[in-house]
């Protein structure tokens, strides 16, 4: 759903502040807009992105409604110009919930994802002062107190979904970047840390120390040995130089493919 991720490579601003190196995640101008087309409107999100040069692409997701990718220096009239042209089929294809799509409610018919895998959710409310989230039986079992109202249900589910997602990230992400360490870089990271990045799924510190972002626990395990691997080979390249790309594809062959395939669904990793 996002185009190609930017690496980019930046620096802290004071003398004790490490150099980063950033695997960012790949989303840069989102703006939401509407047409109206033979008396039916079609809201659209619209995401601009540099790395996207010449193509324009309109894609219908069932929670993220219709969106429209395009280069960062397309007008908001020439990607308006494209969703009239293509109304026709738009209203043709999609759904009254990709037409009128709406935010997460963490109630039951949705789902979440967790290591690649779509999950359902089944909520039960109690007499419990408190949320809770477990995974068992294939499905995020959700129980919350009965006397909240809906919208305070669904902000303490998603604090409390938040969370399960952190404790499974501080569990697993570690584990990875140990299996991983030996294949990419002789240097040992001097920590790994679990973040809430919301603009990069990790990045890497001259200093050796490795942030990951709690979301990547929502992707395929392949996925998320692509991005310990990319930060792992920042303890011995911090930049992403020719030499940088080989110390990744020789402990991931396929690297390319894998952050084609993170492109297309990380914007799907969202609460």
């Amino acid at each position: 759903m996002v185009s190609s991720p930017s690496m980019g490579e930046g620096q802290g601003g004071g003398d004790n502040v490490p150099e980063t190196v950033r695997l960012l995640i790949p989303m840069r101008d989102t703006r939401r807009a509407s047409i109206e087309h033979n008396g039916k409107r079609i809201e659209y999100t619209v995401i601009r992105s540099k790395r996207r040069k010449k193509t324009l692409e309109i894609t219908l997701d069932p929670q993220q409604g219709v969106i429209v990718r395009s280069p960062a220096r397309t007008t908001l009239k020439e990607i308006a110009d494209l969703v009239h042209k293509r109304a026709t089929w738009i209203l043709r294809k999609a759904t009254d919930d990709i037409l009128r799509p709406k935010p997460r409610r963490f109630t039951d018919g949705e789902t979440l994802f967790y290591l690649g895998r779509e999950i359902p959710i089944a909520t039960c409310a109690t007499a419990a002062s408190g949320i809770t989230v477990n995974l068992e039986n294939d499905a995020f079992h959700i129980t919350s107190p009965a006397d909240l109202s809906e919208d305070e249900r669904t902000e303490k589910s998603r604090a409390a979904i938040e969370r399960w997602y952190r404790r499974e990230a501080s569990r697993l992400l570690p584990e990875i970047v140990a299996q991983w360490q030996a294949k990419v870089s002789s240097k040992k990271p001097a920590q790994v840390l679990i973040r809430n990045q919301r603009r990069r799924w990790g990045s890497c510190s001259s200093d050796g120390s490795i942030r990951l972002n709690w979301r990547i626990t929502m992707a395929e395990p392949a996925l998320i040995d692509y991005v310990v691997v990319h930060e792992l080979a920042h303890l011995a390249v911090m930049d992403h130089s020719s030499r940088f790309w080989k110390q990744v594809e020789h402990a991931l062959p396929d690297y390319r493919a894998r952050r084609r395939r993170l492109n297309e669904v990380g914007l799907h990793f969202w609460l």
